[in-house]
C-alpha cells in the first residue's frame, strides 16, 4: 500500500535571500533625480560593473535588495515545506494525463496553517522521462482551470467578487484560458494554485502568509501581496523539483496581469526558473514606471495599495527618484529566457513601454553571454493589406531568449498565446 503520510523538504539553498546584501539604502529625500533609466552597470555607490562576476556577486544582490526595499517589500525567509497528498493521483483527459493534488505546508511555522498551498499538477502520460513544467497562479480556484470533477473545489477560500458563486458555474470556466489539454498534448506539465492560499488579494497585511510571520522589515518596507505570492510560487518550486516526473532544469513560470508581475518577480529572485512568461503584466511588471502614460505609479498604488510595499508610494508622481526601474528586474532574469506576451488592444498594460524594458535589459543578457534580443525583439503576426498572415513564427532566426510576442487581442490568455509560448519553450529547452 502506498504511504500517504506527509513528507518534508528542507529549505532550499538555491535562492540567496536579498537581505544578505547589508548596505543601507538612502531615504527618499537623499535619492537623486534620474530622468534616464538607471544604468544596469553602475552600482548604487557609483562603482562600475566590469565583469560577469561583478554582476552576479555584487550588482545582482544589490538590485534584488533595492527592489525589496523600495518596491515589493522584504519577504519572509525561506522555510522547509511539508507535503501531503490532498487526493489520490488519478488518470484524466481520457488517459492522456495524470492529476496530482498535494497540500504544501510550512515547516516550523504553526501560524501559517491557514496559508497552506493546495497545488494541482497535470502530467502527460505518453512520455519517457521527466518533462518541463509551467507554474501559474490562478484567480478563482483550481476547479476553474479544467472541467474534470476530480479537481477539488476548496469553497472556504476567499475569492474575488468577479469569481463564480457556485461550483456548477465555475467548474472548468477557465479551460480556454489555461489550455491544459494542449499543454499535455505538447508534453508539458502544468501546475497551479489559487492565489488566496498564500494571500487574499485585498488590502490587509495581517491575513494570509504575512500574518504568520513577525514583521520582516520596517513598516514602509513590509512585503506586499505580490511579494507574498512570489514567496508561495517559490515554495511550489521547492516541491516540484523533487518530483521525478518533472525536469527540474526546465521550470517555467507564467502569470497574467497582476500574476504576471508576480511571475516576473519570482524569476528575478529565483535562478531555478529557466523561463518566465509575464503575460500582459503592465505597471509593476514589464512596463516601466518612468514616463508611463497608461497606469501610473500613483494610480496603481492608490487602487491596489496592498500589492507593493508602502515605500513605493514615495515615488507617486516622482518616478524619476526611483533607483531602479523594471528593466533592471528583467535584467535579473538574465541570462535565462524571458518571453513577454502582449495584446495590441491591451493598451493599459503598455506594451510599448515594456518593449523599452526589453531593449534596456538586453545589454545585460549579452554581457552575460546570452542571445538576448534578436532584431527588434518583437515577434508578431505579419499583416499584408490589412489581413493577418499568421501565426507568428518562433524560430532561431526570429527569437533570441528575450522576446516580446504580440497578438491582436485584449486583456486575456488563450490557445493562440500558448502556441507561441510552447514553441518558444521548445526552442529554449531543445525539444
Amino acid at each position: 500500500m502506498k504511504d500517504h503520510s506527509p513528507w518534508i523538504i528542507a529549505a532550499t539553498l538555491m535562492v540567496t535571500m536579498t537581505r544578505a546584501f547589508a548596505a543601507p539604502f538612502p531615504a527618499f529625500d537623499a535619492l537623486p533625480e534620474q530622468p534616464k533609466l538607471p544604468d544596469p552597470f553602475i552600482m548604487l555607490n557609483g562603482d562600475p560593473v566590469k565583469t560577469p562576476q561583478d554582476w552576479m556577486e555584487k550588482r545582482r544582490p544589490e538590485l534584488k535588495a533595492l527592489f525589496e526595499h523600495y518596491v515589493y517589500g522584504v519577504a519572509a525567509p525561506e522555510v522547509g515545506i511539508v507535503v501531503s497528498e490532498t487526493a489520490p493521483t488519478q488518470t484524466i483527459l481520457g488517459g492522456a494525463a495524470l492529476l496530482k493534488q498535494v497540500t504544501i505546508g510550512f515547516q516550523n511555522l504553526p501560524g501559517a496553517d491557514a496559508s497552506r498551498i493546495k497545488l494541482v499538477l497535470f502530467l502527460p502520460t505518453d512520455v519517457t522521462g521527466p518533462v518541463p513544467v509551467f507554474i501559474g497562479l490562478n484567480k478563482c480556484g483550481n476547479y476553474t482551470v479544467l472541467g474534470d470533477p476530480a479537481i477539488l473545489h476548496h469553497s472556504e477560500t476567499w475569492c474575488h467578487g468577479s469569481c463564480p458563486k457556485t461550483l456548477q458555474e465555475g467548474r472548468g470556466m477557465k479551460e480556454a484560458f489555461w489550455s491544459i489539454p494542449y499543454l499535455i498534448d505538447r508534453d508539458y506539465a502544468f501546475a497551479t494554485f489559487h492565489e488566496s492560499d498564500i494571500d487574499p488579494d485585498k488590502h490587509d497585511f495581517t491575513d494570509g502568509i504575512q500574518g504568520a510571520y513577525p514583521p520582516t522589515a520596517a513598516p514602509d518596507h513590509r512585503w506586499g501581496t505580490i511579494a507574498a505570492w512570489s514567496w508561495g510560487l517559490r515554495r511550489c518550486i521547492d516541491y516540484l523539483v523533487t518530483d521525478p516526473a518533472i525536469n527540474g532544469e526546465q521550470v517555467a513560470l507564467i502569470g497574467h496581469s497582476r500574476r504576471g508581475k508576480t511571475a516576473l518577480l519570482t524569476a528575478a529572485l529565483d535562478e531555478r526558473v529557466a523561463l518566465v512568461v509575464p503575460h500582459q503584466s503592465g505597471t509593476g511588471g514589464m512596463a516601466l514606471s518612468r514616463n508611463n502614460n497608461e497606469e501610473t505609479t500613483e494610480r496603481i498604488n492608490r487602487v491596489f495599495p496592498h500589492w507593493f510595499c508602502d515605500a513605493f508610494t514615495w515615488f507617486d508622481g516622482q518616478e524619476n527618484r526611483l533607483p531602479v526601474d523594471q528593466h533592471l528586474l528583467a535584467a535579473l532574469v538574465a541570462p535565462r529566457a524571458l518571453f513577454e506576451t502582449v495584446g495590441l488592444q491591451d493598451t493599459w498594460a503598455n506594451y510599448k513601454s515594456s518593449l523599452k524594458t526589453i531593449q534596456a535589459a538586453d545589454p545585460v543578457y549579452k554581457f552575460l553571454g546570452a542571445p538576448g534580443v534578436k532584431g527588434t525583439g518583437i515577434v508578431e503576426v505579419p499583416w499584408i493589406s490589412g489581413v493577418p498572415q499568421g501565426p507568428a513564427k518562433i524560430s532561431e532566426e526570429t527569437a533570441g531568449n528575450l522576446v516580446q510576442y504580440r497578438l491582436d487581442t485584449k486583456h486575456t490568455l488563450n490557445k493562440d498565446y500558448w502556441r507561441g509560448i510552447l514553441d518558444f519553450a521548445d526552442l529554449q529547452f531543445d525539444r
